[in-house]
């Protein structure tokens, strides 16, 4: 995705013979025109989808942790795994509908309307 000053961030995974390589899942922001990332953030589980708003990058991971990342620097600002009514579920898929609010997407078929704060 595209920031508003044209920075691009994306997520990627790395795996080897035997699945995700360590803290082979990956977010990162980078200058287009750049070689160099202007942050990286790595882990250990895939990155399922990713949306951003003014401040904040937020990441869905594949065992339904939701992370929201600083847009500046890449540092973690929270982290929180999705439940619905006390049952953990996953999301496959988010977008920002305006400031504080996402719209989840989860594996079973939930349409979650969300608040960040």
């Amino acid at each position: 995705m595209e920031t508003a000053d044209g920075d691009l961030i994306y997520a990627g995974t790395v795996y080897h013979g035997h699945g995700l390589q360590p803290g082979g899942s990956f977010v990162v922001r980078r200058m287009v025109a750049s070689e160099e990332p202007t942050w990286v953030f790595r882990t250990d589980r895939k990155a399922m989808d990713l949306d951003h708003d003014m401040e904040t990058v937020y990441v869905t991971y594949d065992d339904g942790e939701i992370v929201g990342l600083d847009l500046r620097d890449g540092n973690v600002r929270w982290r929180q795994h999705l439940t619905v009514a006390g049952v953990p579920v996953v999301a496959t898929a988010l977008t920002v509908t305006e400031p504080g609010r996402l719209l989840i997407g989860t594996t079973d078929g939930r349409l979650l309307d969300c608040s960040t704060v």
